[in-house]
Order: structure tokens, then sequence, then C-alpha cells
């Protein structure tokens, strides 16, 4: 169960996927405390549009963190706002010297707001796409975090989303993400266990999740927030 726990010992571009509730800022919290731990000098960014109360303190150990509640944005004015607020989130991690982590929470509501308009999501992408060509080099490296994607929708092709690991959270009772996955043929073919399988490993879990990564399906370890604190 420790193994997933490990993934910032290499630090990487990531993608953690999974379905709502299911650990995905609570895995991305414990990697940053244990990844700040061994590179103190990395800056990490966290843009957080969910807003959400409850979960305001969990990336206490960023060095930046920029939230904004996205739950009022109705109107084409309101995505402009937030588009544009975002846009200088970039900005401002872009201007920040030395090796840094851009973490996007809800990245795939990220994506959709910026779908909405052609040039914003052009910017998007090419954003994106820099950094994952071009971020180890210049020390810039990306996490997103989402309970699912659309590949149209973000018009990052297939060739520069090999360059990105994913992590895959999978419940137990809802395989529906999972079928999703398959689809989007993003898992090796030697990683795609029956949906049976994938649940015999959740139930090796004490939150009853498997999760995918480097590789193997593993039962997901709990996350409690103090262990982190």
């Amino acid at each position: 169960m420790q193994t997933v726990l490990n993934f910032p010992s290499l630090l990487q571009h990531t993608f953690i996927v999974g379905a709502y509730c299911s650990g995905k800022d609570l895995l991305a919290v414990y990697a940053i405390k244990n990844i700040k731990q061994q590179r103190p000098s990395l800056k990490v960014y966290v843009i957080d549009i969910k807003g959400y109360p409850t979960e305001s303190h969990y990336y206490a150990n960023a060095d930046f963190l920029r939230i904004k509640n996205s739950s009022n944005v109705a109107s084409q004015e309101d995505v402009a706002e937030l588009v544009s607020w975002i846009q200088h989130c970039f900005n401002e991690f872009e201007s920040l010297e030395g090796e840094k982590l851009l973490v996007l929470s809800e990245s795939t509501l990220v994506f959709h707001f910026f779908a909405q308009n052609k040039s914003n999501r052009t910017w998007l992408s090419n954003k994106i796409i820099s950094y994952l060509c071009l971020g180890n080099a210049s020390g810039i490296y990306i996490w997103l975090i989402g309970p699912s994607f659309n590949i149209q929708e973000t018009l990052i092709s297939r060739q520069f989303w090999v360059l990105v690991n994913l992590i895959l959270i999978v419940g137990q009772e809802n395989t529906t993400l999972y079928h999703y996955i398959l689809s989007t043929d993003f898992l090796p073919k030697n990683c795609q266990p029956s949906t049976e399988n994938i649940k015999e490993i959740a139930s090796q879990s004490p939150v009853k999740r498997a999760v995918y990564f480097n590789g193997e399906w593993l039962p997901m370890p709990r996350l409690d927030f103090e262990r982190f604190s």
C-alpha cells in the first residue's frame, strides 16, 4: 500500500484522476509535504477553484495558495472573470525563481471554462504543452487533479499526454470512471484488469478503492489529513 505514497520521490508531471471524494487532493497534499521535505527549495503553487471551506486547510504546505470559488459562475462575464484570474495565477507562477511545481486542482473544470472561448482554450493548452515538453529543463512541473478529462476539450493531443504520469483512483462500488479511462486508451494494455479484478483490489483497501500508479494496481491506503499536518 505504501508504494503509491512514494510517487513524489521523483518529481514529474502528474495527472491524478478520480471521482469526487475519492482522495485525490489528500494524495496530493501528502505528496507535497513529502516532496517539500526532500526538496525544500521547491516552490509549490496551488490553484484551487473549488473554494470549499472544509478543504481550505489542505494545502497549508504550499508556498502559494490561490483560491477562488467557481460555484457561482453562471454568465459569460463570470467565466471571463474566472479565466482572467487563472491566467493571472499562471503568470504569477511563471515569475517565480528556481524550481517550481504548479498544482491545478479541479483541472477538469478549468478546462471546461477555458474551452468556452477558442483563444482561451488555445492559450491554456499551449501553456500546459510547453510545461510538459520544456518544464524539466527549466525546473517547471505541473500536477493536474480532476475527476475526468476530455482530450478534445483540452486540445492536448495524445503525444503530449504520454509525458504525464497517470495516477487513477477507482472506488469498489463505482467503476464508471474506470470504463471511461479504458475508452481513452490512456492505460497500457497490460494494465487493464477486468472490473472484477479492480473490485477485488479495492476490497483490500481500508477505504475500498484501487489506485493505479507506475504500471500497477494497488489497494488505496487511508489518507487521513492529520498525518500531513
